[in-house]
This record gives structure tokens, sequence and C-alpha cells, in this order.
């Protein structure tokens, strides 16, 4: 379980995504992955759950007294959750979790390091946010991330020795995401997460399990893949470039890229993804969405939604 500061102005305050569209979002995603853990194996919080902010409307550490207002919602979820290991990221966090168990750790002496606290281990980390970096550089915390990786695993192995914990993050769930674009050649964002989430859906409903490792939630506009929401693409500069049509992001394959060769993916799931794209490729935006909105996962949310229950963030497949 990683437990944030309070959810940013720019980030979780707009997304309602714990670390998801903002900087310190995207320095977190990089992060998790060079642990080998995915958002699908951890819970993500906040020590406060409302955006704190200055009198100009800018982000705000929050206050001891804040902290304290917040820390019974805190307390709650990390009785519901159960987590083995409690992550804090930056000195907010870690100064909630005294008002729910006191401990003298400090953020300076006790950082990446394993510490016995409320029954389960808590390991200290600086915040990913770039006021952070200047304390510790990127370079450190990707040192702190192994070791919260690497914690995780000796976790599993000590409680299930034989059967592994499936905590890797796939690199075969971004070859399926290159793959998509280098058949389409250029795609909208909202395309590419309708037809990642149709083609991870189709493989579930017939193989029983997933072409990906992604989470997808139900969104204003449908399903939403969580690790496409971040600007992800950089990381794959050399084969997918942004490009803005008609004002909205789209992505293009680059046919004359140093490495643009086409990404190799296992032949079952080459066809289920051909499949779906043959049957979306003429449909407009508005007859995608409502193909994605016709998979069981999104009729159960809006049977749900008819009921008066809302089903924003809902996790899907």
């Amino acid at each position: 379980m990683f437990v944030g500061e309070a959810p940013g102005r720019l980030g979780a305050d707009r997304t309602a995504i714990p670390f998801h569209g903002d900087a310190a979002g995207d320095n977190f995603e990089r992060l998790l992955a060079l642990s080998g853990l995915a958002r699908r194996d951890v819970f993500i919080t906040n020590a406060v759950l409302c955006n704190p902010r200055d009198e100009k409307g800018n982000n705000a550490p929050p206050t001891r007294r804040i902290l304290l207002n917040c820390a019974d919602n805190l307390r709650r979820q990390i009785e519901v959750v159960q987590p083995s290991i409690v992550v804090t990221l930056g000195s907010a966090a870690l100064e909630a979790t005294r008002a729910i168990e006191d401990h003298k750790l400090s953020l300076a002496s006790h950082v990446r390091t394993v510490n016995p606290w409320n029954n389960i281990s808590l390991i200290p980390l600086y915040h990913p946010g770039a006021r952070a970096m200047i304390h510790r550089n990127f370079t450190l915390q990707s040192a702190d991330y192994y070791f919260v990786g690497e914690t995780v695993r000796r976790l599993a192995r000590r409680f299930s020795p034989t059967k592994q914990m499936a905590l890797v993050g796939k690199e075969d769930s971004w070859a399926v995401v290159k793959y998509i674009i280098s058949q389409l050649k250029t795609l909208s964002l909202f395309r590419l997460h309708k037809t990642i989430y149709l083609s991870d859906y189709r493989h579930f409903a017939e193989m029983g399990c997933r072409l990906t490792d992604f989470v997808y939630i139900r969104q204003k506009d449908g399903p939403y893949c969580v690790e496409l929401g971040s600007r992800w693409f950089k990381s794959y500069a050399d084969v997918v470039k942004p490009v803005v049509i008609d004002s909205t992001l789209h992505l293009r394959w680059i046919e004359d890229g140093l490495f643009s060769v086409k990404p190799v993916i296992p032949a079952n799931h080459k066809s289920r993804i051909d499949q779906i794209l043959s049957e979306i490729e003429k449909l407009t935006d508005a007859q995608l969405k409502t193909k994605a909105y016709l998979t069981a996962p999104m009729k159960e949310a809006l049977k749900a939604e008819r009921q008066g229950v809302s089903q924003l963030n809902r996790p899907l497949l």
C-alpha cells in the first residue's frame, strides 16, 4: 500500500486517480515500473483525501491539523486493505502514520528501510514530486523502488513458496499497445483506450486470461486504461510520436524510425487484436464508444448507475 500526501491540483484532484495526471504521477508510474510492480498489484491512496491549497489556489502541504483530522480515514483504509507493507511517500505521509500508531521514524534517517509498525512493515520513501527530487534525485529514488519490489517479492516467496505472486509488470503489455499503434498508423488516445480495452475484454472472455496487466476503470467516456493516461509515450519516442489533429492528441507510428520494427507478440494475441481491429476499423468514435459500452462490465456499471449508485472509477475486467 502506497500512501502519498494529498491529491495534486493537476493530478488526482482532477482525475480522481491517486498519482495520476501530473508530473508527480508520471514519476510515480516510472518508479513503480522499475520496482517490478504494477498498479493492479498495489493499493494507492493519500494521507489527506482532499486537495489543500494556498491563497493563490496552488497546492499547499497539508498542515499537522489536517493530517490529524484525516488520520481516521487512513486508519480505516489500512484496516480494509490489510497490506503486508505500507510505503509512505514524503514526510507528510510518514507523519500521518504516526497519528495511527506512534513511531520515531524520520524520512532522512529511515528512507529505504523496513520498520515494524502497527503489526505490519513500514517503508518510508521520498515523494516523487519535483520538489522532493531536489533532496533525493531520480537515480536514488529508482534504487528505493527496486528495494520495495525486492522486499515484496521476498515476502511473496516466504508465504507462498510453491506459487509465486504475479507481481512483475509485463513488457508484453506495452508490446500490445505498440502493435495496435503500428497497425493503425495513427489514432487518437480515445480510440487507443477503447481498442485495447476491447482487445483485452475479448481475450479474457474467450481464453479466461488477460492480454495485458493494465488497469481499466469506468470514467465518463467509458472504459479508461489508467496506464495510458500518463505521458507514457515519451518512453517510446523512437517509434511513437504524439501529434495534434483537430485539437486532439493522436499517436503516430514512426515507419522510418531507427527502431521501428513491428512489435512481436504471441500469435493468439495477434489474432485476437486483429479481429478487433477489423471490427472497429470503420466505426466512428461514437460507434466505438457504444461497442465498449455493450461489454458485460460496462453493462453492469450502467445498471448500477441507473439505480443511483455511482460507478466513477469502478474497476473493469
